[in-house]
């Protein structure tokens, strides 16, 4: 039996405590589409998030480096949020994830493809 590297398990275990987080990696995606966002906008983006979870895990991800948040004065103040150099370095994962995904996940039929599938059915 092969033993496994410790060294790596502590970053491993690092990136999973991030993306391991519900609606963190969906934020950081977003995030990564362009920007800087309002926090108006991602919550539009991603309205099952309710605004107390949007703000927490923004704060988070800015603790972690991995989001940054600027002010500009106002009436009104406007606060946008950016991914950092470190939080970038996310998409290549993302892309990853996404490959994976697409490999395993079967994707949960539509309300077409039911209508679809019922049509073949009687056509049959």
């Amino acid at each position: 039996m092969e033993k496994h590297d410790d060294r790596l398990c502590p970053y491993f275990k690092a990136a999973m405590g991030v993306l391991g987080q519900r609606w963190t990696g969906l934020i950081i995606a977003l995030l990564g589409e362009g920007g800087p966002w309002r926090f108006s906008a991602l919550r539009e983006r991603l309205p099952a998030l309710g605004d107390r979870m949007l703000a927490a895990r923004l704060r988070t991800l800015e603790a972690q480096g991995l989001v940054v948040r600027s002010v500009a004065p106002g009436p009104p103040v406007r606060v946008a949020y950016a991914l950092t150099p470190a939080g970038r370095g996310f998409d290549e994962v993302a892309r990853a994830i996404s490959r994976w995904g697409q490999r395993f996940v079967t994707p949960a039929p539509t309300a077409r493809s039911k209508r679809a599938a019922r049509s073949r059915g009687r056509a049959a």
